[in-house]
């Protein structure tokens, strides 16, 4: 029981850790953290469309594609390469950051969209709308939003424990190569199922009425595939830029700040690497 009491705590510590946020912020290179943060909010703002749907069954189209899975591969791939960088509950930060900044972008397109305005032309408002969504038919923004939170952060914290996990296995060469694509391949294939399935089945589901079960566990499985597909591609890359980061002593002030802090609460529980 104490066991779990002090989990409680140190989580809830960590998580309003205001400096353990602006140091983590602050070592993660600038470009990543922007590039994480645009891919998020476009994502989300995509997945307000169907692009393609087929492979009918009784009349009911059993795989569909929304236009967020051709960023969303991206996001979990920058979480992997945090992961591997700087751990997983760092990588569990970036997801809340990430989430935060959709929820700000997609309320201020809310309140825009809110304001009636015919210029430069009648209907200049009207197309505003249609762009972002706001016209009052299909899946609403703000439903595109709960749903897409939702399983951003379950699937993030998945990703990210599956990833810790998955490394563990890997104890004579944690930084190899090997190392690397297992725990992203993995973790990102089940992360992305997981983030497919929870928001289709709310967006589409649940608000929408569009699909049952069967579709949205097709969708949330083609899905997860092209995810992965795209990963594959480009997890070469991602792998050497860690490889990079690490030679150069990327994050050194964030992880001494991680190790003190954990053995300020209780050496006896230090788990920092």
């Amino acid at each position: 029981m104490k066991k779990q009491i002090n989990w409680i705590m140190d989580t809830f510590d960590w998580l309003f850790d205001r400096k353990d946020w602006k140091m983590l912020l602050r070592s993660m290179p600038a470009v990543v953290v922007a590039l994480f943060v645009v891919c998020t909010v476009t994502m989300n703002l995509a997945a307000n469309k169907i692009v393609w749907s087929g492979l009918k069954i009784e009349q009911t189209y059993f795989v569909s594609i929304t236009g967020g899975v051709f960023l969303s591969w991206a996001v979990f791939l920058i979480m992997d390469m945090v992961t591997k960088t700087f751990g997983g509950k760092a990588a569990i930060k970036l997801t809340l950051f990430g989430a935060a900044t959709s929820t700000v972008a997609i309320i201020f397109l809310g309140v825009i969209a809110s304001i009636p305005s015919n210029f430069p032309f009648p209907g200049a408002s009207a197309s505003f709308d249609t762009v972002f969504g706001f016209t009052g038919n299909g899946v609403q923004p703000w439903q595109i939003l709960i749903s897409s939170t939702i399983a951003y952060i379950l699937s993030g914290v998945i990703n990210a424990a599956v990833n810790v996990l998955i490394g563990r296995l890997f104890e004579k060469n944690p930084d190899g190569k090997a190392a690397f694509v297992a725990r992203s391949y993995i973790s990102t294939m089940l992360g992305q199922f997981v983030d497919n399935f929870i928001f289709t089945g709310l967006a589409f589901g649940i608000f929408a009425h569009y699909y049952g079960v069967l579709t949205i566990t097709g969708m949330a499985l083609l899905g997860a595939l092209i995810e992965l597909f795209c990963e594959i591609i480009f997890s070469p890359i991602a792998y050497r830029k860690c490889k990079k980061w690490q030679k150069e002593g990327i994050g050194r002030e964030y992880f001494d700040y991680c190790k003190k802090m954990e053995l300020a609460v209780d050496p006896s529980r230090f788990e920092y690497k």
